[in-house]
Protein backbone atom coordinates (compact mmCIF):
# COMPACT_ATOMS: atom_id res chain seq x y z
CA UNK A 1 0.00 0.00 0.00
CA UNK A 2 1.37 3.42 -0.99
CA UNK A 3 1.24 6.40 1.28
CA UNK A 4 -0.29 9.66 0.21
CA UNK A 5 2.10 12.09 -1.49
CA UNK A 6 3.71 14.71 0.66
CA UNK A 7 5.53 17.96 0.07
CA UNK A 8 9.02 17.47 1.41
CA UNK A 9 10.35 21.00 1.12
CA UNK A 10 8.96 23.77 3.26
CA UNK A 11 7.62 27.11 2.08
CA UNK A 12 9.42 30.25 3.35
CA UNK A 13 7.17 32.48 5.42
CA UNK A 14 7.66 35.51 3.19
CA UNK A 15 6.54 33.53 0.13
CA UNK A 16 3.30 32.51 1.83
CA UNK A 17 2.79 36.09 3.05
CA UNK A 18 3.20 37.50 -0.47
CA UNK A 19 0.73 35.01 -1.95
CA UNK A 20 -1.87 35.72 0.74
CA UNK A 21 -1.31 39.48 0.44
CA UNK A 22 -2.24 39.25 -3.24
CA UNK A 23 -5.78 38.41 -2.08
CA UNK A 24 -6.38 41.91 -0.74
CA UNK A 25 -3.91 44.23 -2.44
CA UNK A 26 -5.59 46.34 -5.09
CA UNK A 27 -9.22 45.78 -4.14
CA UNK A 28 -9.80 49.40 -3.20
CA UNK A 29 -7.68 51.40 -5.62
CA UNK A 30 -10.01 51.45 -8.63
CA UNK A 31 -13.66 51.95 -9.41
CA UNK A 32 -16.22 49.56 -10.86
CA UNK A 33 -15.14 47.69 -13.97
CA UNK A 34 -17.36 46.35 -16.70
CA UNK A 35 -19.06 44.12 -17.49
CA UNK A 36 -20.35 42.67 -14.19
CA UNK A 37 -19.28 44.90 -11.33
CA UNK A 38 -21.65 47.83 -12.03
CA UNK A 39 -24.73 45.63 -12.00
CA UNK A 40 -23.85 43.70 -8.85
CA UNK A 41 -22.73 46.85 -7.05
CA UNK A 42 -25.89 48.75 -7.92
CA UNK A 43 -28.15 45.94 -6.71
CA UNK A 44 -26.27 45.91 -3.40
CA UNK A 45 -26.36 49.72 -3.13
CA UNK A 46 -30.11 49.75 -3.72
CA UNK A 47 -30.63 47.15 -0.99
CA UNK A 48 -28.49 49.12 1.44
CA UNK A 49 -30.48 52.22 0.54
CA UNK A 50 -33.79 50.57 1.38
CA UNK A 51 -35.06 48.67 -1.68
CA UNK A 52 -36.57 45.20 -1.39
CA UNK A 53 -34.30 42.49 0.03
CA UNK A 54 -36.52 39.76 -1.42
CA UNK A 55 -36.70 41.08 -4.99
CA UNK A 56 -33.33 42.65 -5.92
CA UNK A 57 -33.56 45.91 -7.86
CA UNK A 58 -31.28 47.16 -10.63
CA UNK A 59 -31.72 50.84 -11.44
CA UNK A 60 -35.32 50.76 -10.28
CA UNK A 61 -36.27 47.47 -11.98
CA UNK A 62 -36.41 43.89 -10.65
CA UNK A 63 -33.18 41.96 -11.19
CA UNK A 64 -33.85 38.26 -10.67
CA UNK A 65 -31.02 36.51 -12.48
CA UNK A 66 -29.83 34.95 -9.22
CA UNK A 67 -31.02 34.41 -5.66
CA UNK A 68 -30.11 37.26 -3.32
CA UNK A 69 -27.57 35.91 -0.77
CA UNK A 70 -24.56 37.63 -2.33
CA UNK A 71 -26.49 40.88 -2.60
CA UNK A 72 -27.54 40.62 1.04
CA UNK A 73 -23.94 40.23 2.15
CA UNK A 74 -22.79 43.03 -0.15
CA UNK A 75 -25.45 45.35 1.24
CA UNK A 76 -24.27 44.51 4.76
CA UNK A 77 -20.70 45.33 3.72
CA UNK A 78 -21.89 48.73 2.52
CA UNK A 79 -23.83 49.41 5.69
CA UNK A 80 -20.96 48.41 8.00
CA UNK A 81 -17.78 49.32 6.12
CA UNK A 82 -18.91 51.53 3.28
CA UNK A 83 -18.33 54.79 5.12
CA UNK A 84 -14.98 53.57 6.50
CA UNK A 85 -13.18 52.27 3.41
CA UNK A 86 -15.46 53.55 0.66
CA UNK A 87 -18.39 51.86 -1.06
CA UNK A 88 -16.49 50.19 -3.89
CA UNK A 89 -13.69 48.91 -1.65
CA UNK A 90 -16.27 47.52 0.81
CA UNK A 91 -18.03 45.69 -2.01
CA UNK A 92 -14.79 44.29 -3.39
CA UNK A 93 -13.73 43.16 0.07
CA UNK A 94 -16.49 40.54 0.06
CA UNK A 95 -15.04 38.39 -2.77
CA UNK A 96 -11.60 38.73 -1.17
CA UNK A 97 -12.99 37.42 2.12
CA UNK A 98 -14.74 34.61 0.25
CA UNK A 99 -11.38 33.68 -1.25
CA UNK A 100 -9.69 33.73 2.15
CA UNK A 101 -12.48 31.59 3.60
CA UNK A 102 -12.07 29.10 0.78
CA UNK A 103 -8.36 28.80 1.56
CA UNK A 104 -9.17 28.19 5.23
CA UNK A 105 -11.67 25.36 4.66
CA UNK A 106 -9.37 23.79 2.07
CA UNK A 107 -6.36 24.01 4.39
CA UNK A 108 -8.36 22.49 7.24
CA UNK A 109 -9.46 19.47 5.21
CA UNK A 110 -6.11 18.75 3.58
CA UNK A 111 -4.20 19.17 6.85
CA UNK A 112 -6.43 16.64 8.57
CA UNK A 113 -5.84 13.96 5.92
CA UNK A 114 -2.47 14.74 4.36
CA UNK A 115 -0.63 16.82 6.93
CA UNK A 116 0.41 20.43 7.31
CA UNK A 117 3.08 20.63 4.55
CA UNK A 118 0.68 19.33 1.92
CA UNK A 119 -2.09 21.62 3.15
CA UNK A 120 0.18 24.65 2.80
CA UNK A 121 1.08 23.50 -0.70
CA UNK A 122 -2.58 23.25 -1.74
CA UNK A 123 -3.30 26.71 -0.32
CA UNK A 124 -0.29 28.19 -2.12
CA UNK A 125 -1.32 26.67 -5.45
CA UNK A 126 -4.89 27.93 -5.17
CA UNK A 127 -3.86 31.39 -3.96
CA UNK A 128 -1.63 31.87 -7.00
CA UNK A 129 -3.98 30.55 -9.67
CA UNK A 130 -4.96 33.23 -12.15
CA UNK A 131 -8.62 32.30 -11.86
CA UNK A 132 -8.49 32.63 -8.08
CA UNK A 133 -6.73 36.00 -8.25
CA UNK A 134 -9.37 37.12 -10.72
CA UNK A 135 -12.19 35.88 -8.51
CA UNK A 136 -10.98 37.64 -5.37
CA UNK A 137 -10.65 41.01 -7.12
CA UNK A 138 -14.00 41.09 -8.91
CA UNK A 139 -17.45 41.97 -7.61
CA UNK A 140 -19.37 38.90 -8.81
CA UNK A 141 -21.32 36.20 -6.99
CA UNK A 142 -19.09 33.29 -8.02
CA UNK A 143 -16.41 33.76 -5.30
CA UNK A 144 -19.12 33.24 -2.67
CA UNK A 145 -20.30 30.16 -4.56
CA UNK A 146 -16.69 28.91 -4.58
CA UNK A 147 -16.49 29.19 -0.80
CA UNK A 148 -19.88 27.60 -0.13
CA UNK A 149 -19.27 24.80 -2.62
CA UNK A 150 -15.85 24.06 -1.11
CA UNK A 151 -17.20 24.10 2.41
CA UNK A 152 -20.15 21.91 1.54
CA UNK A 153 -18.16 19.24 -0.32
CA UNK A 154 -15.34 19.08 2.23
CA UNK A 155 -17.61 19.16 5.28
CA UNK A 156 -19.87 16.48 3.84
CA UNK A 157 -16.82 14.32 3.15
CA UNK A 158 -15.33 14.78 6.60
CA UNK A 159 -18.68 14.35 8.30
CA UNK A 160 -19.20 11.03 6.53
CA UNK A 161 -15.64 9.77 6.76
CA UNK A 162 -15.12 10.61 10.43
CA UNK A 163 -18.81 10.24 11.36
CA UNK A 164 -19.05 13.75 12.75
CA UNK A 165 -22.75 14.77 12.76
CA UNK A 166 -22.15 18.49 13.35
CA UNK A 167 -19.69 18.77 10.49
CA UNK A 168 -22.02 16.77 8.25
CA UNK A 169 -24.97 19.04 9.05
CA UNK A 170 -22.78 22.07 8.39
CA UNK A 171 -22.09 20.66 4.93
CA UNK A 172 -25.81 20.33 4.23
CA UNK A 173 -26.44 23.88 5.44
CA UNK A 174 -23.71 25.30 3.22
CA UNK A 175 -25.29 23.50 0.26
CA UNK A 176 -28.57 25.27 1.03
CA UNK A 177 -26.79 28.62 1.23
CA UNK A 178 -25.04 27.85 -2.06
CA UNK A 179 -28.47 27.60 -3.67
CA UNK A 180 -29.28 31.07 -2.34
CA UNK A 181 -26.17 32.27 -4.16
CA UNK A 182 -26.72 30.91 -7.66
CA UNK A 183 -29.71 28.61 -7.70
CA UNK A 184 -29.89 25.07 -9.04
CA UNK A 185 -26.47 25.20 -10.67
CA UNK A 186 -24.97 25.32 -7.17
CA UNK A 187 -26.70 22.07 -6.27
CA UNK A 188 -25.56 20.54 -9.56
CA UNK A 189 -21.91 21.39 -8.86
CA UNK A 190 -22.18 20.01 -5.32
CA UNK A 191 -24.29 17.08 -6.48
CA UNK A 192 -21.59 15.51 -8.66
CA UNK A 193 -19.16 14.91 -5.76
CA UNK A 194 -22.26 14.27 -3.64
CA UNK A 195 -23.07 11.22 -5.78
CA UNK A 196 -19.50 10.01 -5.31
CA UNK A 197 -19.87 10.42 -1.54
CA UNK A 198 -23.14 8.46 -1.63
CA UNK A 199 -21.40 5.58 -3.39
CA UNK A 200 -18.33 5.62 -1.14
CA UNK A 201 -20.24 5.93 2.13
CA UNK A 202 -23.48 4.18 1.32
CA UNK A 203 -23.38 2.05 4.45
CA UNK A 204 -22.61 5.01 6.67
CA UNK A 205 -25.49 6.98 5.18
CA UNK A 206 -28.04 4.16 5.48
CA UNK A 207 -26.88 3.44 9.01
CA UNK A 208 -28.12 6.85 10.24
CA UNK A 209 -31.03 7.83 7.96
CA UNK A 210 -32.56 10.29 10.45
CA UNK A 211 -29.33 12.27 10.58
CA UNK A 212 -29.31 12.70 6.82
CA UNK A 213 -33.02 13.47 6.79
CA UNK A 214 -32.25 16.28 9.22
CA UNK A 215 -29.43 17.34 6.90
CA UNK A 216 -31.78 17.56 3.92
CA UNK A 217 -34.25 19.56 5.96
CA UNK A 218 -31.43 21.90 6.93
CA UNK A 219 -30.50 22.17 3.25
CA UNK A 220 -34.06 22.88 2.13
CA UNK A 221 -35.12 25.21 4.91
CA UNK A 222 -33.43 28.43 3.70
CA UNK A 223 -34.31 27.59 0.09
CA UNK A 224 -38.01 27.05 0.73
CA UNK A 225 -38.19 30.09 2.99
CA UNK A 226 -36.72 32.39 0.35
CA UNK A 227 -38.58 30.87 -2.61
CA UNK A 228 -41.91 31.20 -0.82
CA UNK A 229 -41.24 34.78 0.24
CA UNK A 230 -39.96 35.65 -3.23
CA UNK A 231 -43.07 34.27 -4.93
CA UNK A 232 -45.40 36.11 -2.57
CA UNK A 233 -43.52 39.38 -2.99
CA UNK A 234 -42.59 39.21 -6.69
CA UNK A 235 -45.60 37.38 -8.12
CA UNK A 236 -45.83 34.70 -10.81
CA UNK A 237 -44.25 36.80 -13.59
CA UNK A 238 -41.01 37.41 -11.70
CA UNK A 239 -41.05 33.81 -10.52
CA UNK A 240 -41.24 32.67 -14.13
CA UNK A 241 -38.43 35.03 -15.14
CA UNK A 242 -36.19 33.68 -12.38
CA UNK A 243 -37.02 30.00 -12.67
CA UNK A 244 -37.82 29.44 -16.36
CA UNK A 245 -35.60 32.00 -18.08
CA UNK A 246 -32.64 32.36 -15.76
CA UNK A 247 -32.44 28.91 -14.17
CA UNK A 248 -33.67 26.43 -16.78
CA UNK A 249 -33.23 28.66 -19.82
CA UNK A 250 -29.59 29.52 -19.17
CA UNK A 251 -28.63 25.89 -18.50
CA UNK A 252 -30.46 24.58 -21.56
CA UNK A 253 -29.21 27.41 -23.77
CA UNK A 254 -32.71 28.56 -24.69
CA UNK A 255 -32.25 32.17 -23.55
CA UNK A 256 -29.78 33.23 -26.20
CA UNK A 257 -30.89 36.85 -25.81
CA UNK A 258 -29.19 36.79 -22.38
CA UNK A 259 -25.86 36.02 -24.05
CA UNK A 260 -22.90 33.73 -23.26
CA UNK A 261 -24.19 30.81 -25.35
CA UNK A 262 -21.14 28.64 -26.10
CA UNK A 263 -20.37 25.28 -27.64
CA UNK A 264 -19.72 22.11 -25.62
CA UNK A 265 -15.91 22.40 -25.88
CA UNK A 266 -15.65 26.02 -24.79
CA UNK A 267 -13.95 25.26 -21.48
CA UNK A 268 -11.19 23.20 -23.08
CA UNK A 269 -9.57 26.43 -24.21
CA UNK A 270 -10.42 28.32 -21.00
CA UNK A 271 -9.29 25.92 -18.28
CA UNK A 272 -5.55 26.08 -19.13
CA UNK A 273 -5.55 29.86 -18.73
CA UNK A 274 -7.62 29.84 -15.55
CA UNK A 275 -5.23 27.37 -13.87
CA UNK A 276 -2.04 29.26 -14.78
CA UNK A 277 0.77 29.08 -13.82
CA UNK A 278 0.04 25.52 -12.66
CA UNK A 279 -1.45 24.17 -15.88
CA UNK A 280 1.66 22.11 -16.81
CA UNK A 281 1.37 20.17 -13.56
CA UNK A 282 -2.20 19.10 -14.32
CA UNK A 283 -1.25 18.18 -17.89
CA UNK A 284 1.64 16.10 -16.57
CA UNK A 285 -0.69 14.42 -14.07
CA UNK A 286 -3.04 13.46 -16.89
CA UNK A 287 -0.36 12.43 -19.39
CA UNK A 288 1.47 10.20 -16.91
CA UNK A 289 -1.86 8.77 -15.72
CA UNK A 290 -0.89 9.36 -12.12
CA UNK A 291 -4.50 8.91 -11.03
CA UNK A 292 -3.77 5.17 -11.10
CA UNK A 293 -1.78 5.55 -7.87
CA UNK A 294 -4.92 6.62 -6.00
CA UNK A 295 -5.93 2.99 -5.53
CA UNK A 296 -2.87 2.42 -3.34
CA UNK A 297 -3.57 5.21 -0.86
CA UNK A 298 -5.08 4.64 2.60
CA UNK A 299 -8.90 4.34 2.38
CA UNK A 300 -9.71 7.80 3.76
CA UNK A 301 -7.18 9.53 1.50
CA UNK A 302 -8.33 7.49 -1.49
CA UNK A 303 -11.93 8.51 -0.87
CA UNK A 304 -10.87 12.14 -0.54
CA UNK A 305 -9.13 11.95 -3.91
CA UNK A 306 -12.12 10.32 -5.58
CA UNK A 307 -14.46 12.95 -4.17
CA UNK A 308 -12.26 15.79 -5.40
CA UNK A 309 -11.87 14.16 -8.81
CA UNK A 310 -15.66 14.12 -9.09
CA UNK A 311 -15.76 17.73 -7.89
CA UNK A 312 -13.18 19.05 -10.39
CA UNK A 313 -13.65 16.97 -13.53
CA UNK A 314 -17.27 16.03 -12.93
CA UNK A 315 -18.12 19.66 -12.36
CA UNK A 316 -16.25 20.63 -15.53
CA UNK A 317 -18.24 18.08 -17.52
CA UNK A 318 -21.49 19.34 -16.03
CA UNK A 319 -20.70 22.98 -16.84
CA UNK A 320 -19.77 21.95 -20.37
CA UNK A 321 -23.29 20.55 -20.82
CA UNK A 322 -24.85 23.89 -19.91
CA UNK A 323 -25.81 26.25 -22.71
CA UNK A 324 -24.36 29.40 -21.15
CA UNK A 325 -20.65 29.41 -20.36
CA UNK A 326 -18.21 31.93 -18.91
CA UNK A 327 -14.77 31.64 -17.36
CA UNK A 328 -16.11 32.84 -14.00
CA UNK A 329 -18.39 29.80 -13.84
CA UNK A 330 -15.25 27.72 -13.24
CA UNK A 331 -14.45 29.46 -9.94
CA UNK A 332 -16.22 26.83 -7.75
CA UNK A 333 -14.04 24.10 -9.28
CA UNK A 334 -10.68 25.78 -8.68
CA UNK A 335 -10.12 24.39 -5.15
CA UNK A 336 -10.54 20.86 -6.47
CA UNK A 337 -8.01 21.42 -9.24
CA UNK A 338 -5.64 23.08 -6.76
CA UNK A 339 -5.74 19.95 -4.61
CA UNK A 340 -4.95 17.67 -7.55
CA UNK A 341 -2.13 19.93 -8.74
CA UNK A 342 -0.46 20.43 -5.35
CA UNK A 343 -0.60 16.75 -4.40
CA UNK A 344 0.94 15.69 -7.73
CA UNK A 345 3.64 18.38 -7.85
CA UNK A 346 6.17 16.33 -5.91
CA UNK A 347 7.69 13.85 -8.32
CA UNK A 348 6.42 15.57 -11.46
CA UNK A 349 8.22 14.95 -14.73
CA UNK A 350 11.29 17.06 -15.43
CA UNK A 351 9.58 18.79 -18.31
CA UNK A 352 6.85 20.01 -15.94
CA UNK A 353 9.39 21.66 -13.65
CA UNK A 354 11.20 23.10 -16.66
CA UNK A 355 8.01 24.63 -18.04
CA UNK A 356 7.15 26.12 -14.64
CA UNK A 357 10.58 27.76 -14.49
CA UNK A 358 10.09 29.16 -17.98
CA UNK A 359 6.74 30.59 -16.91
CA UNK A 360 8.43 32.18 -13.90
CA UNK A 361 11.03 33.80 -16.16
CA UNK A 362 8.27 35.11 -18.42
CA UNK A 363 6.51 36.61 -15.38
CA UNK A 364 9.76 38.22 -14.25
CA UNK A 365 10.27 40.12 -17.52
CA UNK A 366 7.24 42.45 -17.22
CA UNK A 367 8.17 43.17 -13.60
CA UNK A 368 11.57 44.37 -14.78
CA UNK A 369 10.02 46.31 -17.65
CA UNK A 370 7.49 48.15 -15.49
CA UNK A 371 10.23 49.06 -13.03
CA UNK A 372 11.51 51.52 -15.63
CA UNK A 373 8.44 52.16 -17.76
CA UNK A 374 4.70 52.64 -17.34
CA UNK A 375 1.69 52.51 -19.61
CA UNK A 376 -0.67 55.49 -19.71
CA UNK A 377 -4.09 55.65 -21.32
CA UNK A 378 -4.60 59.12 -22.79
CA UNK A 379 -7.42 60.18 -25.10
CA UNK A 380 -8.11 56.67 -26.27
CA UNK A 381 -4.48 55.77 -26.91
CA UNK A 382 -2.03 53.66 -24.93
CA UNK A 383 1.39 55.31 -24.55
CA UNK A 384 4.63 54.35 -22.84
CA UNK A 385 6.32 56.65 -20.37
CA UNK A 386 9.76 56.06 -18.86
CA UNK A 387 10.33 56.41 -15.15
CA UNK A 388 11.30 54.44 -12.08
CA UNK A 389 9.22 52.54 -9.52
CA UNK A 390 10.82 51.33 -6.30
CA UNK A 391 7.92 48.97 -5.37
CA UNK A 392 8.13 47.30 -8.77
CA UNK A 393 11.88 47.00 -8.41
CA UNK A 394 11.29 45.24 -5.09
CA UNK A 395 8.87 42.82 -6.78
CA UNK A 396 11.36 42.04 -9.54
CA UNK A 397 14.23 41.65 -7.07
CA UNK A 398 12.17 39.33 -4.87
CA UNK A 399 11.23 37.18 -7.86
CA UNK A 400 14.84 36.97 -9.01
CA UNK A 401 15.94 36.06 -5.49
CA UNK A 402 13.36 33.27 -5.33
CA UNK A 403 14.46 31.89 -8.70
CA UNK A 404 18.03 31.64 -7.48
CA UNK A 405 17.57 30.79 -3.81
CA UNK A 406 14.78 28.20 -4.13
CA UNK A 407 15.62 26.79 -7.55
CA UNK A 408 15.18 23.22 -6.28
CA UNK A 409 11.83 23.94 -4.62
CA UNK A 410 9.54 24.45 -7.58
CA UNK A 411 6.50 25.12 -5.36
CA UNK A 412 8.25 27.96 -3.52
CA UNK A 413 9.72 29.42 -6.71
CA UNK A 414 6.47 29.41 -8.67
CA UNK A 415 4.45 30.66 -5.71
CA UNK A 416 6.86 33.50 -4.94
CA UNK A 417 7.24 34.69 -8.53
CA UNK A 418 3.51 34.47 -9.26
CA UNK A 419 2.52 36.24 -6.05
CA UNK A 420 4.99 39.04 -6.72
CA UNK A 421 3.77 39.22 -10.30
CA UNK A 422 0.21 39.79 -9.10
CA UNK A 423 1.41 42.59 -6.82
CA UNK A 424 3.22 44.14 -9.77
CA UNK A 425 0.06 43.87 -11.89
CA UNK A 426 -1.89 45.74 -9.23
CA UNK A 427 0.72 48.51 -9.21
CA UNK A 428 1.43 48.81 -12.94
CA UNK A 429 -1.53 47.43 -14.88
CA UNK A 430 -4.62 48.08 -12.76
CA UNK A 431 -4.35 51.88 -13.19
CA UNK A 432 -4.31 51.46 -16.98
CA UNK A 433 -7.28 49.09 -16.94
CA UNK A 434 -9.10 51.51 -14.66
CA UNK A 435 -8.71 54.29 -17.20
CA UNK A 436 -10.24 52.09 -19.87
CA UNK A 437 -12.97 50.32 -17.85
CA UNK A 438 -13.93 52.96 -15.30
CA UNK A 439 -17.17 54.60 -16.43
CA UNK A 440 -17.54 56.83 -13.39
CA UNK A 441 -16.01 60.05 -14.87
CA UNK A 442 -18.19 59.97 -17.99
CA UNK A 443 -21.28 59.21 -15.92
CA UNK A 444 -20.70 62.09 -13.51
CA UNK A 445 -19.88 64.45 -16.37
CA UNK A 446 -23.17 63.79 -18.13
CA UNK A 447 -25.16 63.92 -14.89
CA UNK A 448 -23.59 67.25 -13.96
CA UNK A 449 -24.79 68.73 -17.26
CA UNK A 450 -28.43 68.01 -16.37
CA UNK A 451 -30.16 70.89 -14.58
CA UNK A 452 -31.31 69.79 -11.13
CA UNK A 453 -34.94 70.46 -11.95
CA UNK A 454 -34.79 68.32 -15.10
CA UNK A 455 -33.40 65.09 -13.59
CA UNK A 456 -36.83 63.47 -13.39
CA UNK A 457 -37.55 64.19 -17.07
CA UNK A 458 -34.48 62.50 -18.55
CA UNK A 459 -34.81 59.19 -20.39
CA UNK A 460 -32.29 56.97 -22.15
CA UNK A 461 -31.82 55.63 -25.65
CA UNK A 462 -29.98 52.42 -26.49
CA UNK A 463 -28.77 52.02 -22.90
CA UNK A 464 -27.89 48.66 -21.39
CA UNK A 465 -27.97 47.27 -17.84
CA UNK A 466 -24.39 48.35 -17.22
CA UNK A 467 -25.05 51.97 -18.21
CA UNK A 468 -28.24 52.22 -16.17
CA UNK A 469 -26.49 50.64 -13.19
CA UNK A 470 -23.54 53.04 -13.43
CA UNK A 471 -25.78 56.11 -13.49
CA UNK A 472 -27.83 54.90 -10.56
CA UNK A 473 -24.77 53.86 -8.52
CA UNK A 474 -22.72 57.02 -8.96
CA UNK A 475 -25.32 59.75 -9.54
CA UNK A 476 -28.62 58.41 -8.19
CA UNK A 477 -30.19 58.94 -11.61
CA UNK A 478 -32.68 56.23 -12.55
CA UNK A 479 -32.99 55.96 -16.32
CA UNK A 480 -35.83 54.45 -18.31
CA UNK A 481 -34.98 53.48 -21.87
CA UNK A 482 -37.70 54.41 -24.35
CA UNK A 483 -36.68 51.46 -26.53
CA UNK A 484 -37.84 49.00 -23.85
CA UNK A 485 -41.23 47.36 -24.23
CA UNK A 486 -42.08 48.38 -27.81
CA UNK A 487 -41.10 47.87 -31.42
CA UNK A 488 -38.44 50.00 -33.07
CA UNK A 489 -40.88 52.12 -35.08
CA UNK A 490 -42.83 53.18 -31.99
CA UNK A 491 -39.60 53.84 -30.09
CA UNK A 492 -38.29 56.07 -32.90
CA UNK A 493 -41.53 58.02 -32.95
CA UNK A 494 -41.27 58.65 -29.23
CA UNK A 495 -37.60 59.62 -29.51
CA UNK A 496 -38.54 62.27 -32.05
CA UNK A 497 -41.24 63.57 -29.73
CA UNK A 498 -38.69 63.88 -26.89
CA UNK A 499 -36.32 65.75 -29.20
CA UNK A 500 -39.17 68.05 -30.28
CA UNK A 501 -40.40 68.65 -26.69
CA UNK A 502 -43.70 66.97 -27.54
CA UNK A 503 -43.42 64.05 -25.14
CA UNK A 504 -45.57 64.37 -21.99
CA UNK A 505 -42.94 62.79 -19.72
CA UNK A 506 -39.41 63.46 -20.99
CA UNK A 507 -37.60 66.59 -22.15
CA UNK A 508 -34.09 65.24 -22.71
CA UNK A 509 -32.38 61.95 -23.46
CA UNK A 510 -29.07 60.29 -22.63
CA UNK A 511 -27.82 58.36 -25.64
CA UNK A 512 -25.32 55.51 -25.54
CA UNK A 513 -23.39 54.95 -28.77
CA UNK A 514 -21.42 51.71 -28.94
CA UNK A 515 -18.53 51.01 -31.26
CA UNK A 516 -19.08 52.51 -34.73
CA UNK A 517 -22.83 53.06 -34.53
CA UNK A 518 -24.16 56.47 -35.40
CA UNK A 519 -26.75 58.77 -33.94
CA UNK A 520 -29.38 59.89 -34.78
CA UNK A 521 -30.97 56.90 -36.50
CA UNK A 522 -32.32 57.31 -40.02
CA UNK A 523 -35.46 59.39 -40.08
CA UNK A 524 -34.76 61.25 -36.82
CA UNK A 525 -34.29 65.01 -37.00
CA UNK A 526 -31.69 66.47 -34.64
CA UNK A 527 -30.19 69.94 -34.43
CA UNK A 528 -26.49 69.73 -33.38
CA UNK A 529 -27.14 72.56 -30.90
CA UNK A 530 -29.41 70.23 -28.93
CA UNK A 531 -26.37 68.21 -27.79
CA UNK A 532 -25.63 69.59 -24.32
CA UNK A 533 -22.77 67.28 -23.44
CA UNK A 534 -20.68 64.60 -25.09
CA UNK A 535 -17.96 62.37 -23.62
CA UNK A 536 -16.20 59.07 -24.21
CA UNK A 537 -17.15 56.22 -21.91
CA UNK A 538 -14.35 53.70 -21.82
CA UNK A 539 -12.86 52.51 -25.09
CA UNK A 540 -15.74 51.98 -27.49
CA UNK A 541 -18.60 53.94 -25.97
CA UNK A 542 -19.80 57.51 -26.26
CA UNK A 543 -22.42 59.27 -24.15
CA UNK A 544 -24.56 62.14 -25.37
CA UNK A 545 -26.94 64.34 -23.41
CA UNK A 546 -29.50 65.77 -25.82
CA UNK A 547 -32.21 68.24 -24.86
CA UNK A 548 -35.51 68.84 -26.58
CA UNK A 549 -35.59 71.61 -29.16
CA UNK A 550 -37.25 74.71 -27.83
Amino acid sequence: MESAPTTRRGIPFWVAAVCLAALFVGIGDHELWTPDEPRVAEVARAMAAGSSWLVPQLAGRPFVEKPPLYFWLSALMLLTLGKVVGATAALRLLPALCGASTLIVLYRAVRRYLGNPQAIGVVLVLATMYGFFHATHWIVVDPLLMFLTSGSVLFLFEGLDREKPRILLAGYLLAGLAFLTKGFVAWAVIGVPGVMLFVLYFRTITHRPLLHLAGFLLLLAPVIAWMGAFYLRGGPELWREWFIENQLGRFLGRTDYLGHIRGPFYYLSIVPGVLLPWTPVLIGWIVRRRWRTIAGYPPAVRNLYLTILAWAFGGLFLLSLAGTKRDIYLFPLLPGFAFLIATSLEGSARWVNAVLKVICLLLLLPMIFFTFGSLVWEEGELTLQWGFSLPLLACAAGALFALIRYRRNILAVTGAVTGLFYLAVVLAVFPVIDQAKNYEPATRYIAAAIPIGDRSSVCAWNSDETTRAIFSYYTGLTLSDIRDGGDLKDSLMRLQKVLDLEDPQYTSVIVLIKYDRVFPPEGISLDPEQIRAKTNMGINRTLLLISGKE
